[in-house]
Formats: structure tokens, sequence, C-alpha cells
């Protein structure tokens, strides 16, 4: 295989043991970005097959020069037949350039680091306007973006974020420390649940820009934008938390066969039970039972009456699958008439009618107990295995609030103040639960562990 050096920003498909410049700047890699673009886009126009796109591309490309050529963009080693931006180069050469490239790449590396050390500031502060919006949550969002540091991206005309400290990782995901700019109509612990929303706002919106997954990686806390020395101000973090104590199993609870539909339904009732938000939960639970009333009217022989709309008659038609929501509801315990409740709610969380925002949210838990404990009873009974208690308590936007002062050293008291969590007991009937005793806790460790870029900065 001889030694090659190529020009561009394009190595051969055939390469080994490539070194290329890392910089995505780097001279030899001028205009390639925007050729590439325009070349997708002719093969796109003029072929409808993915190979013939992929031959009209390459013929785009090595029929349009572009400015990066002018530069070396790497060496390595082919076996197939040298293109006219390749070069044949002695082994002492291939040395030397090789030596010349990943020093560029170290330095590169080295630069960078140092740009992005000193890029990276969670101490500095938004323009007075959006500061006097009144509130800033603190969030740190993984994505598949990099965003310019200390400027504001408006969320909409109330809500502008800035991102303050930005963590690369070796996946392609960056983690980025953002300071959201927002009004609240409510005090700190209302402040930050509207924060929230306007983190997931931005995060679906990185999504979308970066075509791939992005999501909240820890929420900090709530606070005014800045405090002053011996001023107090609140903070509001989801510090707070629920335990339930765990339950005992023995080794003569499992065992059964379980069919495809028994797997299914513990499979959504798993992803019910550990959803993160409401919406999630509520959604995987009506699926496990949308999945088991058909079964139910069956067994019932619950029939679906229709009408002829000419004659009038009716005739049977398939399984009333709402007598069968009934019958598991029935069994349940639950009042079978909060079917239709739960059905129009169904429809607007998995049908898009409201987005996922904390008040909403708070709407779809005030009914995810029902249709928990409905989804619980029919799982058991399809898998054959009782869960070990009746009680479980699920709990949405546990808030800890505490009071601060910056003092003249600068640093920061904390006090403590209160826990705020809005919980909801999912009740199995005895009949279908086991004899554990579950003890349930509410509230926070103490002394609670404040992280310090939760805190604002101080204003001289």
């Amino acid at each position: 295989m001889p030694y090659i050096r190529y020009f561009g920003g394009r190595p051969p498909s055939s390469i080994a043991e490539h070194v290329t410049y890392e910089d995505p700047n780097a001279p030899c890699k001028r205009g390639l970005a925007e050729l590439m673009a325009n070349g997708r886009r002719f093969a796109e126009e003029t072929c409808h097959e993915p190979t013939e796109k992929a031959n009209a591309l390459e013929g785009y490309l090595n029929s349009n020069p572009y400015p990066g050529l002018e530069h070396v963009g790497g060496i390595g080693l082919v076996q197939a037949a040298l293109r006219p931006i390749d070069e044949e180069i002695t082994a002492i050469e291939y040395q030397r350039v090789r030596g010349e490239v990943l020093n560029a790449n170290r330095e590169y590396r080295e630069r960078s680091a140092c740009e992005l050390a000193k890029n990276n500031n969670p101490q500095r502060r938004a323009s007075s306007e959006h500061e006097s919006l009144g509130w800033r949550t603190r969030v740190w969002i993984t994505s598949f973006t990099e965003m310019d540091h200390h400027v504001a991206y408006a969320l909409g005309r109330k809500s502008f974020a800035y991102m303050r400290v930005r963590d690369p990782h070796p996946s392609g995901l960056t983690a980025q420390l953002f300071d959201i700019y927002h009004p609240s109509d409510g005090g700190a612990e209302q402040a930050l649940l509207e924060g929230l929303d306007y983190a997931e706002l931005l995060v679906d919106l990185l999504a979308l820009s970066g075509y791939g997954a992005a999501g909240i990686g820890r929420v900090l806390g709530t606070t005014v934008p800045y405090c002053r020395m011996e001023e107090e101000f609140q903070l509001a973090t989801y510090g707070a938390s629920i335990f339930n104590t765990p339950i005992p199993v023995s080794p003569d609870q499992f065992g059964k066969e379980l069919t495809e539909s028994g797997r299914l339904a513990l499979r959504h009732l798993r992803d019910g039970l550990s959803a993160s938000i409401p919406t999630l939960a509520f959604s995987a639970f009506w699926n496990l039972l949308e999945r088991q009333a058909e079964e139910e009217a069956r067994l019932g022989k619950l029939r679906r009456m229709v009408k002829c709309q000419t004659c009038g008659a009716e005739r049977e038609e398939g399984w009333n699958l709402k007598s069968g929501f009934e019958a598991m509801y029935t069994n349940a315990g639950i009042d079978p008439s909060l079917f239709n409740r739960h059905r129009s709610r169904r429809g607007s969380i998995q049908h898009g009618a409201k987005a996922p925002t904390t008040s909403y949210l708070n709407e779809v838990f005030q009914d995810l107990a029902q249709i928990q404990v409905a989804a619980v009873v029919a799982a058991a009974k399809e898998a054959g295995i009782m869960p070990g208690t009746a009680t479980y308590l699920s709990a949405i936007w546990p808030i800890a609030m505490f009071s601060c002062r910056a003092k003249k050293d600068r640093s920061v008291d904390i006090q403590f103040e209160r826990v705020s969590v809005r919980a909801g007991a999912g009740t199995v009937p005895q009949r279908i639960a086991g004899n554990a005793e579950r003890a349930v806790q509410i509230g926070m460790e103490m002394p609670a562990k404040i992280d310090p870029l939760s805190l604002p900065p101080i204003q001289e």
C-alpha cells in the first residue's frame, strides 16, 4: 500500500492509518461543507434511488473544486488507485507530514481547551432588560448542539436563555449550563415550575436544531437574577424526595410461564411505574388497559352494538372495549364512570392536544392514581403475580425552599424553609395485594446539599 497525502478535506474511502486535521476551520476544509450541501441537493433533485444519489453526489464533488483543495488535508495508506487530489509520497515524507498534522491537532486541542476555559463562566450576568423579568432558572441540558457563550437566545417574548458553561463529551453529546430568565406571577416556588416549562421548550428546540437526542440533565434551581450583600432572597430547588420502603420478594412468586400478552402487560406497567412525568405514566398505564380491554370484553361476552343509519336496526359488531375498561375498573374498585374522563385525558395526552407544561402535568396527576391502580390490578391478573403491598406513593414537583443571604465575605448563608410535594397514593385493593407494610416518607436529607452553581451572582 502506498503512502499518500491528499488535498482538501475529503480523504479517500479506502484510506488506512489515517491522520487528518481535527480543526473544523482548518484551511483544507474551507468551502467543503457548502459543497457537500450543494452536492446533496443536486443528487436529491436529479436521482431517486439511493445508489444513484450516491454516485451523483460523488460525481458532483469530483467536478466542483473548493478552496480547501489548495491545502494538505491529511495522510495515510491506500489500496485503491489514487485520485487526482492524492499524491504518493515516501515513507520519510509520510513521517514528516504526519508529525506536522499531529502537532497541529495537539495545538488545536490546547487552544480549544484554553478558549473554552476562558468562555466558561457561571458568574456572568444577563442584560438589565432580561434580569428585570424577575427570575433566573438554572439548568444543565444535554444535546447534540453547541450554543454561543453568554448570548441571549429568545424562547418567546418574555423568556431568554444564556449558555454559561459548555462541557463536551466524546459521544458527541454536549452538556451545557443555561440561565433562563423569565417572569412569574407567583413566588420562587411557582417560578421554578414556570422555569422548568421554559427549560423543556429549550430542550424541544435543541432536539430539532441538533437533529438528535436532548434532555434536561438537572435543574439546579430558581432564584432572583442577582443578589446584594445582606439582602435576603429565596432559592427553590428540586431537593425534596419521597421514599417508599422496599418490598421483599420470595422465589416462589416467580416461575409462571407468561404469555406474550402477559409480558406486554408487565412491560407497560413497568414503564408507567418508572416514568419521569405524569403524562408518560398515564400513557403507559392506558396502553396496558387498552391491550387488556378486548380480553375482558371477550371473557365477559361484552359485544358492541351498532345501529344502521338507514333502517335503524341494531347488530353486534366486535367487542365492546368500553365495557372491557369498565369491568377492569370495577375489579380494581374504581368508579367505572371515570372512564369517559380518563379517555378524554388520554386523547389530550397521546394526540397532542396540550403541551406537557407543569400546569397540565398537575392536571394529569389528579387522574393518575385511579388509572394506575386499574393497570396494576389488570397486570396482576394477567401475570399471576401480586404486588407485595397495597400502597405506592408517587410524587411530582418535590420542591425545597430556602432563604439565602449573601454575607460581606461573599459566602452565602442558607436556611431551610419548607418542602412542598404534590403526592398521590395508589392503593390497590387488599384482595390483590400481599401482606407487606410499606412505610412512606416525604422530605429531604439534612443538612441540605446545595449546589453552589444554583446561587445567583452577587452585585457589589
